[in-house]
């Protein structure tokens, strides 16, 4: 499987069928992911070390070493960093098959700098993007 690098980390995808997708992804502390919501997926993470804050539209959680979180659909979602961070996400779907399309972003991942959230447009515009 192959491993994709986005501002926030490294995703290495370990399991792809046709009901679940399973990723480890490497978060880098101050990081976050883009704000996005799935119509059928539904999103399971679990910290294996780190701490990390997912928040939804219905508020926010942090998840520390062994916590698991899920987000059911439609739920916007989105992952922090609070520090570097290592988290199983575990996508699955209860009727018909996964769609790797199935995601709907609102809003760019990005770092935290300086206590501002950049994205990974601005970072890339200041010259401080790291992939």
């Amino acid at each position: 499987m192959s491993n994709i690098y986005k501002v926030w980390g490294e995703r290495r995808r370990l399991l792809l069928t046709d009901k679940c997708e399973i990723d480890l992804l490497y978060l880098k502390k101050n990081t976050f992911c883009s704000t996005h919501s799935h119509k059928r997926k539904i999103n399971r993470f679990v910290i294996i070390e780190g701490a990390v804050k997912i928040t939804t539209e219905f508020g926010q959680r942090i998840l520390y070493k062994t916590e698991t979180w899920t987000v059911i659909p439609p739920s916007k979602h989105r992952f922090f960093a609070l520090e570097d961070s290592v988290m199983i996400e575990l996508a699955f779907v209860e009727e018909g098959i996964i769609n790797l399309e199935d995601i709907e972003r609102l809003s760019q991942g990005g770092k935290i700098v300086n206590g501002k959230e950049l994205t990974e447009d601005e970072l890339r515009k200041k010259g401080l993007l790291e992939l």
